[in-house]
């Protein structure tokens, strides 16, 4: 089964923390040469995003390997890099004379087109090269903040356009999606660029940002009630409720 990984904080947290004395000692074997580590890293042909870890250490060494993203303690393991760039594959086994390591670099051609199959992912980021959506204040009849009722497409009960996001000093805002070598999100307000990742559910249609927000935002996890090449609609669901945001793609026009 394919593992898939993402470029994660938690996971690099994960792996900082995992790789301790405790392993050390309790995973160190015989001491060995140097020219005995042995490992291989195999990308597979027409794929390169699926590579395959083959540890090739004689003596029952229980190898630590260590990429973007992750890491494994699997002898043989199958791992995916969705993103396209140039990657470093470490490679430890833990001896009682200590931690010996090797590395090998590998190029991962393109953004796995398996793993963003879905057309969400190139309508809200354009893969690569990025997509910009600002604040939806020239649709018809302004309103594109507010809210309303639980299935609301649009704000009902509470609707705000251009004047309202003007006092609240937000009106420029901008946020930009793209999957240069992760799920980046750059929020801009007041000319300063905030970066952060964004995580793109595309089975539930909802977005969830780390390290940043939306303009007026509450951190949440949002529901997408409309996303197509121009139009971006989201939305906090409550019991009954909505807060929503209307955005559209910064140079169309109504």
């Amino acid at each position: 089964m394919k593992k898939f990984i993402t470029l994660s904080l938690l996971a690099l947290s994960a792996m900082l923390v995992s790789c301790t004395k405790e392993d050390e000692e309790s995973l160190g074997g015989p001491s060995i040469a140097k020219s005995d580590v042995k490992f291989s890293v195999t990308q597979e042909q027409g794929h390169d995003n699926i590579v395959m870890l083959n540890s090739l250490t004689q003596g029952g060494y229980i190898p630590y390997w260590e990429f973007t993203g992750g890491f494994s303690k699997k002898k043989l393991d199958t791992i995916n890099l969705p993103f396209a760039g140039d990657y470093t594959i470490r490679y430890t086994i833990y001896t009682q004379g200590g931690p010996l390591a090797d590395s090998t670099k590998i190029t991962v051609s393109e953004n796995d087109p398996e793993y963003f199959s879905s057309p969400m992912w190139n309508l809200l980021a354009n893969a690569q090269e990025g997509k910009t959506w600002v604040w939806a204040s020239d649709i018809p009849g302004g309103i594109c903040y507010g809210n309303g009722s639980g299935g609301a497409t649009a704000p009902e009960w509470w609707q705000n356009g251009i004047a309202y996001l003007t006092s609240q000093g937000v009106a420029a805002d901008e946020m930009t999606f793209d999957l240069k070598g992760a799920k980046n999100y750059t929020f801009t307000h007041g000319g300063t660029s905030q970066k952060a990742l964004f995580e793109l559910d595309t089975l539930n249609k909802t977005l969830k940002i780390t390290g940043s927000d939306i303009s007026l935002g509450n951190k949440v996890t949002y529901v997408i009630v409309k996303l197509t090449a121009d139009e971006l609609t989201l939305a906090q669901q409550g019991d009954g409720w909505r807060n929503i945001w209307m955005y559209k793609r910064k140079g169309f026009n109504y």
